[in-house]
């Protein structure tokens, strides 16, 4: 019988449980996190890059009928309503990762931290 983290499947033990447990994070948040250090990325970009400029390119032509996919913009807006940060909190990096890594330290923290001593 194989188990991890001395649990086996005998212990009806949930995921979540289980990833507490080893200190793992879900695949959803992980993926917010990384929408979310992009976004701050490209948000820091001079308005004349050509990474910006595509930002706001809008798609010419006819949509479907319903509703379309979800859009990376919409999963930005929705992972930042959950994590209540503002576009305009991007500009600060040190800030910015703060907010998205939440009571982890960051590269950051640590050499404020250091330079304070």
């Amino acid at each position: 019988m194989t188990w991890m983290c001395g649990v086996t499947l005998r212990d009806r033990k949930s995921s979540e449980e289980l990833r507490k447990r080893l200190g793992i994070v879900s695949v959803s948040s992980m993926m917010s996190r990384r929408r979310l250090r992009w976004f701050g990325h490209v948000e820091r970009k001079n308005a004349d890059d050509w990474v910006s400029a595509c930002r706001k390119l809008e798609v010419e032509g006819e949509r479907g009928r319903g509703r379309g996919r979800k859009s990376w913009k919409e999963c930005v807006a929705n992972d930042m309503r959950k994590l209540k940060l503002k576009q305009e909190d991007a500009q600060d990096r040190a800030f910015w990762a703060s907010g998205i890594l939440g009571d982890r330290p960051t590269r950051a923290s640590a050499e404020k931290r250091t330079l304070k001593r």
